[in-house]
């Protein structure tokens, strides 16, 4: 299945960046600007030197992906960097399932990867941006001093109603 830029990305426009960054600021301290937000929710940002960071919201990671937009858009043409920062095998098994996303909505887990998910197009839903940020944000601030395989008793989020 062909999929496009479309498939793969949602505008940050519209969207309110500093709401969705509430919950990430334990990791993404310093000033940001929104380049592009992945189908999956991973925010692609630019720091005031111009380089370029993936906030990997599965994992609870920030990384330099490019020093500069130029070197961002060039490396992100390339299939096997898109297939691998964009997920590309399984927002292309969401499309063929027919999972459709509405305004404002990317693919979210039913189960983050951090919490034992898997990384499959089954346990991805449509979910609301900002619930996405919010959540997976409270989730990784919560676990990201625990060794990896820690039993996880309880997790607390805060702005759901019961």
């Amino acid at each position: 299945m062909k999929l496009t830029w479309d498939d793969l990305t949602i505008s940050p426009k519209g969207l309110d960046f500093e709401e969705l960054m509430g919950s990430w600021c334990w990791l993404v301290d310093e000033p940001f600007a929104p380049v592009l937000l992945s189908a999956l929710g991973d925010f692609f940002l630019q720091d005031a030197s111009g380089a370029v960071y993936r906030l990997d919201t599965a994992w609870g990671q920030l990384t330099k992906v490019a020093d500069d937009l130029a070197e961002f858009h060039r490396l992100r043409a390339d299939p096997a960097t898109a297939r691998e920062w964009f997920r590309a095998e399984l927002v292309g098994q969401l499309k063929a399932a027919g999972v459709k996303l509405k305004r404002k909505q990317c693919y979210g887990w039913k189960v983050p990867p951090v919490l034992g998910g898997e990384e499959s197009a089954e346990n991805l839903e449509p979910t609301d941006v900002s619930v996405h940020f919010g959540i997976l944000g409270q989730i990784h601030e919560q676990v990201k001093d625990l060794p990896a395989g820690t039993p996880i008793g309880e997790i607390k989020i805060e702005g759901l109603d019961a």
